[in-house]
């Protein structure tokens, strides 16, 4: 019996070569599906829209009018039951455990940290 894959929309981030390491890191588990990618906040609306992810990964320094923490509430509002992450280089973990549409906060220098926390916010057993 397979396992039912998890939808993800992979990656919110402006820089391809982050994008290409997320994705290889978050292939390692075959039952995430990695479904799109956006490089700004205003192009991943648009998917979550159609997409139906179970989680975001979000970077705070996006290209475009939105940065991530402003964009998690719009993206929680097109994907109600979608989880976030919010994945970035700036020290935020005040600033996102304060917005109520971010579920999670990773440092980019945890790369090591983020698929199981991606497993754990979906409910994936490692």
């Amino acid at each position: 019996m397979t396992e039912e894959k998890v939808r993800l929309l992979v990656v919110v981030e402006d820089e391809a070569d982050i994008r290409l390491l997320i994705r290889m890191t978050l292939m390692a588990d075959p039952r995430i599906e990695l479904f799109g990618e956006a490089s700004s906040a205003e192009e991943a609306i648009a998917i979550a829209k159609v997409a139906e992810p179970g989680l975001i990964i979000l970077d705070h320094s996006i290209e475009g009018d939105l940065m991530g923490l402003d964009a998690a509430p719009l993206l929680k509002s097109v994907a109600p039951t979608a989880k976030i992450l919010l994945f970035t280089a700036f020290d935020l973990a005040k600033e996102a455990a304060a917005e109520p549409a971010v579920d999670g906060y990773l440092s980019k220098s945890q790369l090591d940290r983020l698929l199981p926390t991606v497993q754990g916010m979906l409910g994936l057993s490692s």
